[in-house]
């Protein structure tokens, strides 16, 4: 999914989701439109992106513990298809 221009401009990282499945995740929002966005890096092919992220998943995301995380975002990322 491509960011709106705004948010290539002003995406403001928020939260280090930490790692799962060789990504790493990086949950922001645009200073400007308020969208939050999850910055999604490789660490084996060094290749990031961003994808965008429901007001529900950011939600939960801010609320589950860092012991539970981890498979959580695996789960995340499995279901957007970016693991």
């Amino acid at each position: 999914m491509n960011q709106p221009t705004c948010c290539q401009k002003s995406w403001i990282s928020e939260l280090d989701l930490g790692s799962a499945g060789g990504f790493e995740f990086t949950l922001g929002k645009c200073d400007q439109c308020e969208s939050y966005w999850m910055h999604v890096y490789c660490t084996a092919s060094n290749t990031s992106a961003f994808k965008s992220v429901s007001l529900a998943d950011v939600e939960r995301m801010k609320l589950i513990p860092p012991p539970e995380r981890k498979a959580f975002m695996k789960s995340w990322g499995e279901e957007q298809g970016l693991i």
